[in-house]
């Protein structure tokens, strides 16, 4: 175990998938984003059959402070609310799980906001909200209007949680899976989350090369990263050899093309076995395809997240 990983032991990072959406239409992109926030968001809680999202609860429109006053929960259902920023300044809308929650974000969506959330989790026995167990985010950016990103938000306490670690895996596949039916994704990565949603690679190089938004538009012949769970686009499929040389290069246990023609690529079975070799061997199958620039590796100070799934060469 190096410093930095010492110094972070036992501390929970949140991890993200994130999924870019190209469209040279705005209503695709639209129709992606709010499919997202509902479909997706019902994909992955009714992994398991385990609650039901709240659909008779009143909708309020204050958001997350009322929530204890307008519902009245059941142990193991799933409390949710929508958060928009910016919007005038912030707005948030408690139930995601009503048609007028729905016909809220669709306005929202229009107007392409830097971010729109739904954040997930369940009731506690005695009815009781706490912090939120998953995030479903979409995001905009003014520089890339052909884009947008959408985000799968989870701690690595809860995904890698002995108890429940299957549940959450197929929870998050399950949401991944319906993006990539139902979306044109043409890049995707698993990383920690890092600001301005920055790849694992993107986080430790320096300039120009560590940004997302200068990276995003080159993902038919760059990719921004690599990670355990994660989407190449046809053109770099193509050029690897395609799925089967993908999967002969013992970098991957599974590899998929999507119906846009992408590949979903999965190292291992499960997060936590995404470590040492099993990472060196990702980072050589798709080398050639990287973004290249100079590393700044970070000092070994508490509070970052941990190093490991990133290769520190050039």
């Amino acid at each position: 175990m190096d410093a930095l990983s010492s110094l972070n032991f036992g501390l929970s990072y949140d991890l993200m998938m994130e999924l870019t959406v190209y469209g040279e239409n705005q209503e695709d992109l639209t129709r992606a984003a709010l499919g997202w926030l509902t479909q997706g968001v019902a994909s992955a809680i009714s992994v398991a059959g385990v609650g039901d999202p709240a659909k008779g609860l009143p909708v309020s429109s204050v958001g997350f402070n009322s929530i204890s006053r307008v519902v009245n929960p059941k142990r193991g259902n799933w409390w949710g609310y929508y958060s928009a920023a910016p919007r005038g300044s912030f707005e948030v809308l408690f139930n995601p799980y009503v048609d007028e929650a729905n016909s809220w974000a669709a306005d929202i969506i229009k107007d392409r906001p830097e971010s729109l959330i739904v954040k997930v989790g369940k009731f506690s026995k005695d009815g009781q909200v706490g912090d939120s167990s998953i995030r479903f985010v979409v995001s905009f950016d003014e520089d890339l209007p052909n884009y947008v990103k959408l985000a799968y938000c989870v701690g690595d306490d809860l995904l890698c949680a002995q108890s429940h670690s299957s549940v959450e895996h197929a929870r998050l596949f399950a949401a991944v899976d319906w993006a990539c039916r139902s979306a044109n994704i043409v890049f995707g990565h698993f990383s920690y989350v890092h600001t301005g949603g920055a790849t694992e690679l993107e986080a430790y190089l320096r300039g120009p090369a560590g940004v997302p938004s200068s990276n995003t538009p080159k993902w038919r012949e760059r990719l921004r990263g690599y990670s355990w769970l994660m989407v190449a686009s046809r053109d770099i499929a193509e050029a690897a050899g395609g799925v089967d040389a993908l999967l002969t290069s013992d970098a991957f246990e599974y590899a998929s093309a999507l119906p846009n023609g992408s590949v979903l690529l999965q190292a291992t079975s499960e997060f936590q076995q995404y470590t040492g070799d099993r990472v060196r061997r990702v980072h050589q199958s798709l080398r050639e395809f990287l973004i290249n620039g100079e590393f700044r590796r970070p000092a070994p100070v508490p509070g970052c997240p941990p190093l490991h799934m990133v290769i520190f060469e050039s």
